[in-house]
Parts: C-alpha cells; structure tokens; sequence
C-alpha cells in the first residue's frame, strides 16, 4: 500500500528505528498517502481544494476502509486540506499498525523516557528498503513511473525528502529535473493532491520551526 512504502521512505527502520523527517510532516505525508490510496484505486478522486466520493466500495483492508468510511459519512466537508489535518491525528498510528499486522515492523517502546517516540525495525532488510531504492533508480535513470510511483515521489517531494532517497549529490541535478518532468506528467487529481501535501507540510514547518 502507497502510505506503508512512504512510511519505510520517512522512517529508518533498517538503522536507528527512528523517522527521518520531523514528526508533523511525516504524518501529513502520510495521510496524503491514505488519501491517495483511495485516488489510485477510484474511490476518491482530488478536484482543486475538493476531495470528492467517487465509490463507497471498500477495498478490504481495514485502513483504506476506515478512512473511506470518515469520508463517505462527511459529505459535507470537501476540503482537502481538512482531511489532511484530520488523518495526520492517526496516520502514523494507522500505518504502523498495518505494517506491524502483517509483520514487517516491530515495535520498541522506551522504557526509561515515557514521552519519546517508539522506534520501529523493519523485520527484513530486503522490503525495507526497496521503496526508496525503487525511486532512486527510477529518478536517477530517468525510468518511466507508474502512476502509483508517481505519486509516491511527488509526496516524497512534498515532504522534502528527494534529496534523502538520492544520496549522491552528484546524482541529484539529474534526479530533480527528471522529477519535476515526472510530476508535470502525473494526472491531475494525483498532482492536486501533492499540491495540497506540499503546502500543508510547508505550514508544518513554519509552524515547526517558530
């Protein structure tokens, strides 16, 4: 699922378990994710500032579920940006629990410090860091993206984390300009969505650092 595969980009699981990205923005991150879940598989589509119900159908898997559900019994509140702030409240709880159900996380919760955050460990190497890998080399070789990898990418961005998925400096000129031509390509509703991420994180980090 597109939030779990953002999640392992924005948190190192397979190092010091701790995330990699200040913790609002990774939320937001990952709640645009949960949003684009449900836009990559037609039930939601992102239109300017609306987000609009296009099939009730669930998917069946519980969190994609629970998060059509708030949106289809919430007709009235169509604002982007509203579901973004709404989802980042259980996003990081959300998608940890999916990883953690389906045994690719594990959990470690310090025992001296109450209020610190659980470090999470990748179970295996391999899963762990494929999602970043997949991007880097896509960006770095200029390889077409679906538009699920699209949309992973354009939210990594979002996030300012393209330069942490392309390691090399030397690689990064490359990386971004491909980026930005992958991201004038996406489909709308998917570039809309980023949109939104890219400024509510921007928010976040004004908010962050004052």
């Amino acid at each position: 699922m597109l939030a779990d595969d953002f999640f392992l980009v924005a948190w190192d699981t397979t190092g010091t378990g701790k995330p990699r990205l200040y913790l609002q923005g990774l939320t937001l991150g990952l709640a645009g994710a949960l949003i684009g879940e449900l836009v990559l598989e037609n039930r939601l589509t992102v239109s300017g500032t609306r987000l609009q119900l296009l099939d009730r159908l669930p998917l069946r898997e519980s969190v994609a579920d629970a998060t059509l559900a708030d949106i289809a019994n919430s007709p009235q509140h169509t604002d982007v940006r509203t579901w973004l702030a709404y989802l980042a409240q259980r996003s990081l709880d959300d998608v940890t629990g999916r990883l953690l159900t389906v045994g690719l996380l594990e959990c470690v919760t310090p025992k001296l410090l109450k209020h610190k955050q659980n470090r999470y460990f990748a179970t295996e190497f391999g899963p762990a860091v494929w999602p970043s890998t997949r991007l880097r080399l896509s960006l770095v070789r200029r390889q077409p993206l679906n538009p699920y990898d699209m949309l992973l990418a354009a939210l990594v961005d979002a996030c300012g984390m393209t330069d942490t998925v392309v390691e090399d400096p030397d690689h990064r000129p490359t990386a971004h300009r491909y980026l930005a031509a992958v991201l004038a390509a996406m489909p709308q509703p998917l570039r809309d969505l980023s949109r939104h991420v890219s400024a509510a994180v921007g928010d976040a980090v004004l908010t962050y650092r004052t």
